[in-house]
């Protein structure tokens, strides 16, 4: 009987308690703030590839939970903390942002101005958020630096004409590190066509990715016959052709080509492939990097009449 009695005087302790705890939660949350939330940067680190002096890059402001009113922020340029000057080498479209009442996000506009940066560089910007201390989760998360990379306008047509191509295959099978190249654009289309590339009678077609203008990949269209067995060995394997594919999608059997990824310059007009050799029912040759930098047509003729 002691013992039940002691039990109910705890239960109904604990039950008491439980009660206010409820109560005073309650209490708590109806007397909150209802334009509070944490607002933040939705990356610490953004990168733009600026190809002219017309495109607006967003940068994206988030808070945990939307709110009835909307709320007005201030952006603030960190110049200690930037290489980029504003009003020289980009601009705001605003101090301000403000997030719209029932929305948890919002967006700072700014570009960057293609004629003040030199070819292939890159210039820096660190953005603050300035509001009220009671929406900032923590000093980082109110900070993000912009990196803006300039890149030159895509032109397939950069790409017609001679190169000095230098690969490894030449390296190991024809005994010189590079040769002498011409090559021409199907336009319409974004390839470019190596006549010869490594041997006559046999070209390689390269399609141009300029979707992303920091970094452009190339690829090569499909498999191709980059020669015969007889012209690199002197003798027939398999059905007699080398096949070229490109190394990043290539199922090798032995290793994990998917980071060899094949790219190319317009500022510096060059490309770089990284390819797979092999012989249909045989086997692989290799994989073997190829460089092609494009040159004047004095230079192609001072080539022609001395060498490499």
């Amino acid at each position: 009987m002691n013992t039940y009695r002691i039990f109910s005087r705890i239960a109904g302790g604990f039950i008491a308690a439980l009660l206010i705890a409820t109560m005073a939660g309650c209490e708590k949350e109806s007397t909150s703030n209802p334009n509070k939330g944490d607002i933040m940067f939705s990356s610490e680190h953004h990168t733009f590839g600026v190809v002219d002096s017309e495109e607006w890059f967003e940068i994206p402001v988030t808070a945990t939970h939307a709110t009835e009113q909307s709320r007005t922020l201030g952006i603030e340029v960190i110049a200690a903390k930037s290489s980029a000057m504003e009003g020289y080498d980009f601009e705001l479209a605003s101090h301000t942002l403000t997030i719209k009442g029932g929305s948890k996000s919002g967006a700072i506009r700014l570009k960057g101005i293609a004629e003040n940066f030199d070819h292939n560089t890159s210039k820096s910007i660190t953005l603050r958020l300035v509001l009220d201390p009671e929406n900032i989760a923590n000093e980082e998360s109110i900070e993000t630096t912009v990196i803006l990379q300039h890149c030159c306008p895509f032109d397939i047509n950069d790409f017609e004409g001679y190169a000095v191509l230098t690969s490894t295959w030449c390296m190991q099978y024809m005994n010189s590190n590079s040769r002498l190249v011409h090559t021409h654009v199907e336009e319409d289309n974004g390839i470019v066509v190596i006549e010869d590339m490594l041997y006559d009678g046999y070209d390689i077609r390269v399609k141009l990715n300029s979707e992303d203008a920091i970094n452009p990949t190339a690829l090569l269209c499909d498999t191709q016959v980059l020669g015969s067995t007889g012209d690199a060995f002197g003798t027939i394997y398999g059905d007699g052709k080398i096949l070229i594919a490109e190394a990043s999608t290539y199922n090798s059997t032995t290793a994990d080509l998917s980071s060899y990824i094949s790219y190319y310059s317009i500022c510096e007009r060059f490309m770089m492939l990284y390819t797979v050799m092999y012989v249909d029912g045989v086997g692989d040759i290799g994989m073997f990097a190829n460089v092609l930098e494009w040159i004047s047509d004095d230079e192609a003729e001072r080539i022609m009449r001395e060498g490499l």
